[in-house]
């Protein structure tokens, strides 16, 4: 018998992150829900009942839409996705501040535990979109006008929520403070983010005012992915893949720079 014994292959970077970043995800998952199944509906359920709420106000006070679109469908598609961009920046703001004690473990870096939040936040609404798109088909027979779109632009929502949040994150180091912010920040973006109706309807002014943030063209894709030619959509992919770019690049340099003042004590 030979006296070899064969090493276990060392594992690369990239499979050594993953597994980072699906155990923090657990983590995440067990600190804000505990080990109850109740905790983890409420995940999912969280957005579907804002959803709900947003569209049932703008029901009852009568906000009809053009080609009888539904105001239940309409509406849910525009605050969902809204929802997980507010929900991945908030996350990714405090990721560094509240996450200092995990840089104890050498395989866990700055940038792991945005990502981490990132996953945990598209995770819990992807699954409520995906259910008002559902609901669509089956009640109404609304199906997609292009699905491609829709999830392509979901994509891109989250990751300007995660460059964006990234940069806030580092910058929280170097002024803390800074952090309050971040929630009053996320609602006045409401307004401005298009999610609550077309720039269509918007005088000529007013929407190219508001089309220089890439959340609306995000939004306006989205919409025109699911209505197709029964609205009238204004967007830019190649506009929004430019900020994607920007700030996640501004997010992974800011981390870089932060990392030497960041203490785990």
């Amino acid at each position: 018998m030979s006296g070899y014994v064969p090493r276990r292959r060392q594992a690369s970077a990239l499979a050594t992150q993953l597994r980072v970043i699906h155990a923090l995800v657990i983590r995440d998952m067990q600190l804000r829900f505990g080990q109850s199944r109740v905790g983890y509906v409420w995940l999912v359920a969280e957005p579907a009942i804002l959803a709900l709420g947003v569209s049932t106000i703008h029901w009852l006070a009568g906000h009809g839409l053009q080609h009888n679109i539904p105001v239940f469908l309409f509406y849910g598609l525009g605050y969902a996705p809204f929802y997980m961009f507010r929900g991945i920046l908030t996350r990714n703001a405090g990721a560094i501040s509240n996450g200092r004690s995990l840089l104890y473990h050498n395989a866990i870096r700055l940038h792991d535990l945005n990502m981490s939040r990132t996953v945990l936040e598209a995770a819990a609404c992807m699954p409520v979109i995906l259910l008002l798109v559902v609901g669509g088909i089956i009640i109404g027979g609304y199906w997609p006008s292009d699905p491609g779109l829709f999830v392509f632009s979901l994509v891109l929502s989250a990751l300007l929520a995660h460059g964006l949040g990234t940069l806030l994150a580092a910058l929280i180091v170097f002024y803390e403070p800074l952090e309050r912010f971040v929630h009053p920040f996320t609602y006045l973006m409401m307004p401005i983010s298009g999610a609550f109706g077309m720039l269509d309807s918007l005088p000529e002014s007013a929407r190219e005012l508001l089309l220089w943030n890439p959340l609306a063209h995000v939004h306006e894709a989205m919409r025109y992915a699911q209505w197709g030619d029964l609205i009238v959509a204004y967007y830019n992919i190649p506009y929004v893949l430019l900020w994607v770019l920007i700030l996640n690049f501004m997010g992974i340099m800011a981390l870089r720079a932060a990392r030497p003042y960041v203490t785990t004590d």
